[in-house]
Protein backbone atom coordinates (compact mmCIF):
# COMPACT_ATOMS: atom_id res chain seq x y z
CA UNK A 1 0.00 0.00 0.00
CA UNK A 2 1.25 3.42 -1.07
CA UNK A 3 1.16 5.04 2.14
CA UNK A 4 2.69 8.91 3.11
CA UNK A 5 5.57 8.70 5.36
CA UNK A 6 5.85 11.27 8.16
CA UNK A 7 9.05 13.50 7.55
CA UNK A 8 10.59 11.74 10.61
CA UNK A 9 13.90 10.16 9.72
CA UNK A 10 14.21 6.79 11.51
CA UNK A 11 17.81 6.18 12.47
CA UNK A 12 19.99 3.76 10.48
CA UNK A 13 16.84 3.03 8.82
CA UNK A 14 18.35 2.30 6.02
CA UNK A 15 20.79 -0.13 7.73
CA UNK A 16 18.12 -1.66 9.44
CA UNK A 17 15.73 -2.38 6.06
CA UNK A 18 19.02 -4.38 4.20
CA UNK A 19 19.00 -6.55 7.79
CA UNK A 20 15.53 -8.01 7.85
CA UNK A 21 14.95 -11.42 7.88
CA UNK A 22 15.45 -13.14 4.76
CA UNK A 23 12.23 -14.69 5.15
CA UNK A 24 10.22 -10.98 4.78
CA UNK A 25 13.27 -9.92 2.22
CA UNK A 26 11.98 -12.47 -0.26
CA UNK A 27 8.30 -11.73 -0.05
CA UNK A 28 7.89 -13.15 -3.59
CA UNK A 29 9.91 -16.35 -4.43
CA UNK A 30 10.45 -18.79 -6.51
CA UNK A 31 9.33 -22.10 -6.01
CA UNK A 32 10.03 -25.18 -9.27
CA UNK A 33 9.91 -22.08 -11.48
CA UNK A 34 7.17 -20.62 -10.24
CA UNK A 35 6.69 -17.26 -8.94
CA UNK A 36 4.70 -17.17 -5.98
CA UNK A 37 4.00 -14.52 -3.08
CA UNK A 38 4.48 -15.30 0.06
CA UNK A 39 1.39 -14.73 2.10
CA UNK A 40 2.11 -16.17 5.53
CA UNK A 41 1.60 -13.22 7.59
CA UNK A 42 5.04 -11.74 9.56
CA UNK A 43 4.96 -10.21 13.13
CA UNK A 44 6.79 -7.13 14.40
CA UNK A 45 7.32 -5.39 17.52
CA UNK A 46 7.74 -1.89 17.54
CA UNK A 47 8.46 -1.57 20.89
CA UNK A 48 9.42 2.26 21.26
CA UNK A 49 7.22 3.77 18.68
CA UNK A 50 8.10 7.68 18.78
CA UNK A 51 7.31 9.25 15.79
CA UNK A 52 6.48 5.92 14.01
CA UNK A 53 9.72 5.78 11.08
CA UNK A 54 10.97 2.40 11.58
CA UNK A 55 7.17 0.64 11.72
CA UNK A 56 6.54 3.24 8.49
CA UNK A 57 9.03 2.11 6.31
CA UNK A 58 8.14 -1.43 7.08
CA UNK A 59 5.04 -1.41 6.73
CA UNK A 60 4.94 0.92 3.24
CA UNK A 61 7.78 -2.01 2.11
CA UNK A 62 6.15 -4.70 3.24
CA UNK A 63 2.26 -6.06 3.01
CA UNK A 64 3.01 -9.37 5.17
CA UNK A 65 3.83 -7.56 7.93
CA UNK A 66 1.65 -6.55 10.93
CA UNK A 67 3.29 -4.51 13.52
CA UNK A 68 2.40 -4.17 17.16
CA UNK A 69 3.68 -0.73 18.47
CA UNK A 70 4.24 0.57 21.79
CA UNK A 71 5.35 3.58 23.60
CA UNK A 72 4.78 4.19 27.29
CA UNK A 73 3.96 8.23 26.41
CA UNK A 74 0.57 8.38 25.50
CA UNK A 75 0.84 11.46 23.00
CA UNK A 76 3.21 9.47 21.01
CA UNK A 77 0.29 6.47 21.06
CA UNK A 78 -2.52 9.03 19.91
CA UNK A 79 -0.46 10.74 17.56
CA UNK A 80 -0.02 7.93 15.63
CA UNK A 81 -3.36 6.88 15.68
CA UNK A 82 -4.60 9.91 14.40
CA UNK A 83 -1.19 10.38 12.05
CA UNK A 84 -0.24 7.13 10.54
CA UNK A 85 -2.58 4.14 11.05
CA UNK A 86 -5.09 5.69 8.91
CA UNK A 87 -2.94 5.69 6.11
CA UNK A 88 -2.30 1.66 6.99
CA UNK A 89 -4.95 -1.17 6.51
CA UNK A 90 -7.04 -1.72 9.62
CA UNK A 91 -5.09 -4.83 11.08
CA UNK A 92 -1.82 -3.96 10.29
CA UNK A 93 -0.88 -1.39 12.74
CA UNK A 94 -2.21 -1.81 16.52
CA UNK A 95 -0.81 1.34 18.86
CA UNK A 96 -0.22 0.09 22.08
CA UNK A 97 -0.16 2.65 25.70
CA UNK A 98 2.41 0.31 27.31
CA UNK A 99 6.33 0.04 28.27
CA UNK A 100 8.32 -2.81 26.84
CA UNK A 101 9.83 -3.21 30.35
CA UNK A 102 6.69 -4.88 31.35
CA UNK A 103 7.51 -7.37 28.39
CA UNK A 104 6.20 -10.66 30.88
CA UNK A 105 3.23 -9.12 31.43
CA UNK A 106 2.32 -7.49 28.27
CA UNK A 107 3.52 -11.10 26.74
CA UNK A 108 0.59 -12.85 28.28
CA UNK A 109 -2.09 -10.22 28.84
CA UNK A 110 -1.20 -8.16 25.27
CA UNK A 111 0.60 -9.87 22.91
CA UNK A 112 -1.31 -13.48 22.97
CA UNK A 113 -4.60 -11.34 21.57
CA UNK A 114 -2.77 -11.00 18.52
CA UNK A 115 -0.27 -13.97 17.93
CA UNK A 116 -1.60 -17.19 17.86
CA UNK A 117 0.76 -19.70 18.56
CA UNK A 118 3.47 -17.63 16.93
CA UNK A 119 6.43 -15.01 18.11
CA UNK A 120 7.78 -12.01 16.27
CA UNK A 121 9.75 -11.82 13.12
CA UNK A 122 11.26 -8.28 13.41
CA UNK A 123 11.63 -6.81 17.14
CA UNK A 124 13.09 -2.68 16.72
CA UNK A 125 13.86 -1.09 20.06
CA UNK A 126 15.06 2.55 19.56
CA UNK A 127 16.62 3.48 23.17
CA UNK A 128 16.58 7.13 21.81
CA UNK A 129 14.83 10.17 23.12
CA UNK A 130 12.09 10.58 20.86
CA UNK A 131 12.33 14.00 18.27
CA UNK A 132 9.10 15.39 19.83
CA UNK A 133 10.06 14.55 23.15
CA UNK A 134 12.92 16.97 22.66
CA UNK A 135 11.51 18.92 20.73
CA UNK A 136 8.57 20.34 23.68
CA UNK A 137 10.35 22.50 25.85
CA UNK A 138 7.45 21.29 28.45
CA UNK A 139 8.73 17.83 28.52
CA UNK A 140 11.98 18.99 30.23
CA UNK A 141 14.49 16.62 27.93
CA UNK A 142 16.08 19.77 26.69
CA UNK A 143 18.98 22.28 28.20
CA UNK A 144 18.52 24.52 25.85
CA UNK A 145 14.79 25.21 25.76
CA UNK A 146 13.59 26.25 29.31
CA UNK A 147 11.33 23.42 30.83
CA UNK A 148 10.35 22.13 34.03
CA UNK A 149 12.72 19.47 35.31
CA UNK A 150 10.19 16.80 34.36
CA UNK A 151 11.84 14.26 31.73
CA UNK A 152 9.33 11.40 32.09
CA UNK A 153 8.79 9.71 28.68
CA UNK A 154 5.59 7.98 30.86
CA UNK A 155 3.78 11.27 32.06
CA UNK A 156 1.22 8.67 34.07
CA UNK A 157 4.35 7.98 36.38
CA UNK A 158 4.73 11.40 39.03
CA UNK A 159 9.04 10.68 39.92
CA UNK A 160 10.58 14.03 38.35
CA UNK A 161 13.98 15.11 37.91
CA UNK A 162 13.16 17.76 40.13
CA UNK A 163 12.74 15.19 42.80
CA UNK A 164 16.15 14.00 42.38
CA UNK A 165 17.65 17.46 42.36
CA UNK A 166 15.91 18.65 45.23
CA UNK A 167 15.89 15.95 47.50
CA UNK A 168 18.81 13.49 47.11
CA UNK A 169 21.55 13.56 49.10
CA UNK A 170 25.12 15.15 48.32
CA UNK A 171 26.13 11.44 48.49
CA UNK A 172 23.40 9.95 46.32
CA UNK A 173 23.91 12.73 43.50
CA UNK A 174 27.50 11.78 43.33
CA UNK A 175 26.84 8.59 42.50
CA UNK A 176 24.21 8.82 40.38
CA UNK A 177 26.17 11.38 38.13
CA UNK A 178 29.17 8.55 37.88
CA UNK A 179 27.25 5.27 37.53
CA UNK A 180 24.57 6.56 34.96
CA UNK A 181 26.17 10.28 33.47
CA UNK A 182 29.78 8.75 33.29
CA UNK A 183 30.64 11.42 35.39
CA UNK A 184 33.81 10.92 37.68
CA UNK A 185 34.70 14.72 38.97
CA UNK A 186 30.99 15.69 39.43
CA UNK A 187 31.57 17.34 43.23
CA UNK A 188 31.83 20.79 42.53
CA UNK A 189 28.47 20.52 40.89
CA UNK A 190 26.76 18.98 43.65
CA UNK A 191 28.00 20.96 45.67
CA UNK A 192 26.70 23.85 43.77
CA UNK A 193 23.21 21.91 43.43
CA UNK A 194 23.11 21.59 47.43
CA UNK A 195 24.55 25.04 47.74
CA UNK A 196 21.69 27.00 45.58
CA UNK A 197 18.41 24.63 46.56
CA UNK A 198 19.09 25.83 50.12
CA UNK A 199 18.10 29.07 48.85
CA UNK A 200 15.40 28.08 46.15
CA UNK A 201 14.82 24.67 44.90
CA UNK A 202 16.04 24.42 41.33
CA UNK A 203 13.04 23.97 39.07
CA UNK A 204 13.19 24.63 35.15
CA UNK A 205 15.98 22.52 32.93
CA UNK A 206 17.63 26.54 31.95
CA UNK A 207 18.18 27.09 35.89
CA UNK A 208 20.07 23.23 36.29
CA UNK A 209 21.79 23.64 32.92
CA UNK A 210 22.87 27.19 33.65
CA UNK A 211 24.15 26.13 37.29
CA UNK A 212 26.10 23.54 35.76
CA UNK A 213 27.63 25.60 32.81
CA UNK A 214 28.72 28.54 35.73
CA UNK A 215 30.34 25.83 38.38
CA UNK A 216 32.82 23.86 35.07
CA UNK A 217 32.21 25.81 32.42
CA UNK A 218 32.78 24.69 28.75
CA UNK A 219 35.70 21.97 28.10
CA UNK A 220 34.63 20.60 24.64
CA UNK A 221 33.35 23.03 21.88
CA UNK A 222 30.01 21.67 20.75
CA UNK A 223 29.37 19.34 23.80
CA UNK A 224 26.71 20.73 26.19
CA UNK A 225 28.35 20.51 29.78
CA UNK A 226 24.65 19.24 30.89
CA UNK A 227 24.42 16.42 28.41
CA UNK A 228 25.63 13.53 30.71
CA UNK A 229 24.13 15.10 33.97
CA UNK A 230 20.84 15.35 32.48
CA UNK A 231 21.29 11.86 30.51
CA UNK A 232 21.53 10.56 34.25
CA UNK A 233 18.86 12.07 35.19
CA UNK A 234 16.77 10.93 32.59
CA UNK A 235 17.87 7.06 32.44
CA UNK A 236 16.86 7.25 36.40
CA UNK A 237 13.44 8.99 36.38
CA UNK A 238 12.64 6.57 33.26
CA UNK A 239 14.51 3.56 35.25
CA UNK A 240 16.01 3.01 31.28
CA UNK A 241 18.60 0.77 32.29
CA UNK A 242 17.09 -1.58 34.40
CA UNK A 243 14.05 -2.06 32.35
CA UNK A 244 16.36 -2.94 29.54
CA UNK A 245 18.51 -4.90 31.58
CA UNK A 246 14.70 -7.21 32.62
CA UNK A 247 13.44 -7.08 28.95
CA UNK A 248 15.67 -8.15 26.26
CA UNK A 249 16.54 -11.24 27.08
CA UNK A 250 12.31 -12.22 27.07
CA UNK A 251 12.59 -10.39 23.34
CA UNK A 252 15.10 -12.46 22.15
CA UNK A 253 13.26 -15.51 23.39
CA UNK A 254 10.07 -14.34 21.58
CA UNK A 255 11.87 -14.56 18.24
CA UNK A 256 10.40 -16.58 15.53
CA UNK A 257 12.76 -19.09 14.05
CA UNK A 258 15.28 -17.01 12.28
CA UNK A 259 13.25 -13.91 13.51
CA UNK A 260 15.82 -11.02 14.33
CA UNK A 261 15.96 -8.04 16.99
CA UNK A 262 17.47 -4.73 16.10
CA UNK A 263 18.34 -2.65 19.23
CA UNK A 264 19.37 0.91 18.93
CA UNK A 265 21.14 2.74 21.79
CA UNK A 266 22.73 5.98 22.29
CA UNK A 267 25.16 5.90 24.81
CA UNK A 268 27.84 3.47 26.32
CA UNK A 269 25.79 2.46 28.85
CA UNK A 270 23.00 1.00 27.07
CA UNK A 271 24.92 -0.43 24.45
CA UNK A 272 27.18 -2.48 26.90
CA UNK A 273 23.99 -3.71 27.86
CA UNK A 274 22.93 -4.60 24.68
CA UNK A 275 25.94 -6.05 23.86
CA UNK A 276 26.56 -8.49 27.04
CA UNK A 277 23.07 -9.72 26.34
CA UNK A 278 23.48 -10.70 22.96
CA UNK A 279 27.08 -12.01 23.47
CA UNK A 280 25.32 -14.47 26.44
CA UNK A 281 22.42 -15.07 23.82
CA UNK A 282 24.78 -16.08 21.24
CA UNK A 283 25.55 -19.08 23.39
CA UNK A 284 21.87 -20.51 23.71
CA UNK A 285 19.48 -18.77 21.52
CA UNK A 286 20.99 -17.87 18.55
CA UNK A 287 23.38 -15.45 16.10
CA UNK A 288 24.77 -12.17 16.99
CA UNK A 289 24.49 -10.62 13.66
CA UNK A 290 26.83 -7.91 14.82
CA UNK A 291 29.82 -8.46 16.02
CA UNK A 292 31.31 -5.06 15.50
CA UNK A 293 28.52 -1.87 16.67
CA UNK A 294 26.96 -0.86 13.33
CA UNK A 295 27.15 3.06 13.32
CA UNK A 296 25.48 5.65 11.14
CA UNK A 297 27.66 7.42 8.31
CA UNK A 298 28.93 10.51 7.57
CA UNK A 299 26.38 11.42 5.32
CA UNK A 300 23.40 10.39 8.08
CA UNK A 301 25.03 12.12 10.39
CA UNK A 302 25.06 15.34 8.25
CA UNK A 303 21.44 14.93 6.95
CA UNK A 304 20.47 13.97 10.59
CA UNK A 305 22.54 15.42 13.57
CA UNK A 306 21.01 13.44 15.92
CA UNK A 307 22.01 9.91 15.07
CA UNK A 308 25.54 10.59 16.00
CA UNK A 309 25.62 8.45 18.71
CA UNK A 310 23.39 5.92 17.59
CA UNK A 311 24.67 2.16 17.81
CA UNK A 312 22.84 -0.60 16.06
CA UNK A 313 23.45 -3.95 17.35
CA UNK A 314 21.28 -7.00 15.39
CA UNK A 315 20.49 -10.76 16.81
CA UNK A 316 18.89 -13.87 15.23
CA UNK A 317 17.15 -16.66 16.78
CA UNK A 318 18.11 -19.89 15.27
Amino acid sequence: MNAPLFKHEAVLLKKILTLLPPSLQNEYTNLNDKTISSTQKKWMLDATFGAGGHTQAILKEYSSVSVIALDCDSSAIEWGKKNIKPHFPKQSLNLIHANFHSYSDLTENCFSLFLKNTGFDIIIVDLGVSSPQLDQAERGFSFYKEGPLDMRMDRTKTFLARDIINSWSETKLTELFYSYGEIYKSARVVKAIIKQRKRASLETTKQLADLIVNTQGWKKKGFHPATPYFLALRLKVNEELKGLKQSLPKMISSLNKNGRIFVLSFHSLEDRIVKNIFKNAHKTEGYNLTKKVILPSREEIKRNPRSRSAKLRVFERI
